[in-house]
């Protein structure tokens, strides 16, 4: 997820229109937690034309399905290992989403789960670390089960808060949310209005009402965060987080992988699923920028500037990334149980702020961003380790 500031003068295209009910129906699916699911005549189609080579493909296919990575049929062509001159070891070393939930389960223990899964709790961890994050404007729990110095229970009060323009810009998430779904970026309101990014004017009160509908857990609102200036005009005003690949070990916390998250015009979010979002593959040493892109499967293209500003990315070095890697680690010992952990650090314009972890995490991510397997040496004997007990390639 992502706090994001919006330029009211960048343009917005490319991105699906926000809309409170087609979130709301998105969080009661649950399908941005499954394998990617592709139409798979026109992925083969697309494939074999690419190709020019018949159904050349179709042996690595089935040993991908087969394979350590456990690949559905869909994700062979999401990552388009089709397409390339990949070797055999090469397409084995990518994971798809069934064998990523074993993986991660067996790298991380259950009791330190809530974390990430609960923003408020780790709000409070983090702070108890030492580790920086977002300013709580408030908390809107309507159950009063929870306790926070900024809570409110009362709908009435939350509409309150949101009539004060002094209130804003906020970035409001439910506290047991997951992938962005229901989260709201606001940059402005009062006299019973607030314009929400990407709906537009919208009434408070309809605003109140969809929080306490989307989650029984409640809200979160934090204050928004401004991006460092360094990167403000390349990403148009909006702040994207980096996602670091965290492997806990007895000698402390290594970062495996690490890409840029970089959301386009008035997405809400930074998540590669929302239309138009990009991906940048991150050198671990420089936190410089080696390749963009967008999309999955046959849609999937490479980019070598933003398609809104056309600020060049690709060769782009990320400011403070040896800070932000500082912070990363700090966290990451906070949190001894999750051996393997994911987080979305934000580059801003007051340091590096940590915005979320999640236990495991979804390695699609590294894997589009890097075109290659996250199954490297490094990575198996992580899972050696930790006593995993599934198939490996050859390390």
């Amino acid at each position: 997820m992502e706090i994001r500031m919006l330029d009211q003068n960048a343009p917005e295209q490319d991105v699906q229109p926000f809309s409170f009910d087609a979130e709301y129906d998105l969080a009661r699916r649950e399908q941005l937690d499954r394998p990617p699911e592709l139409p798979l005549a026109d992925a083969i189609r697309h494939a074999t034309r690419e190709t020019g080579s018949g159904t050349s493909w179709l042996k690595d296919f089935w040993r991908c399905l087969n394979g350590p990575g456990k690949l559905s049929a869909s994700e062979y062509f999401y990552y388009r290992l089709y397409a390339g001159k990949r070797s055999a070891d090469e397409t084995q070393r990518f994971v798809g989403k069934a064998a990523q939930e074993k993986i991660h389960r067996a790298c991380c223990n259950p009791a330190w789960f809530a974390p990430a899964l609960d923003k408020l709790f780790f709000l409070t961890a983090m702070h108890g670390a030492g580790v920086p994050v977002p300013d709580v404007v408030a908390v809107f729990n309507p159950s009063g089960a929870r306790e926070h110095p900024k809570l409110i229970t009362r709908t009435d009060a939350l509409e309150a808060l949101l009539d004060m323009p002094e209130t804003y810009p906020v970035f409001a998430k439910p506290i047991d949310g997951m992938y962005s779904v229901g989260a709201l970026s606001i940059t402005d309101g009062g006299s019973g209005w607030a314009h929400v990014q990407g709906a537009g004017q919208v009434q408070i009160s309809e605003i109140a009402g969809y929080m306490k509908r989307m989650s029984s857990e409640g809200y979160l609102l934090q204050r928004t965060l401004s991006p460092h200036p360094d990167l403000y005009t390349a990403m148009g005003g909006t702040l994207g987080t980096v996602r670091m690949l965290v492997l806990l070990g007895d000698d402390g916390p290594v970062i495996e992988s690490a890409v840029a998250k970089i959301p386009q015009g008035a997405n809400i979010a930074d998540n590669y699923w929302r239309s138009g979002n990009m991906l940048g593959a991150l050198e671990l040493e420089t936190g410089r920028i080696t390749r963009v892109v967008t999309g999955t499967g046959p849609e999937l293209r490479e980019l070598t500037h933003h398609p809104v500003t056309e600020s060049k990315l690709v060769g782009l070095a990320l400011p403070e990334w040896q800070a932000a890697k500082t912070v990363c680690r700090r966290a990451a010992m906070a949190l001894p149980g999750l051996k393997t952990q994911s987080w979305d650090i934000a580059l801003t314009n007051r340091g590096p702020v940590a915005i979320e972890v999640n236990w495991g995490g979804d390695l699609n991510l590294h894997q589009l961003a890097h075109n290659r397997g996250i199954l490297s040496p490094s990575m198996i004997a992580h899972l050696k380790r930790n006593g995993y007990q599934g198939k490996l390639p050859q390390d």
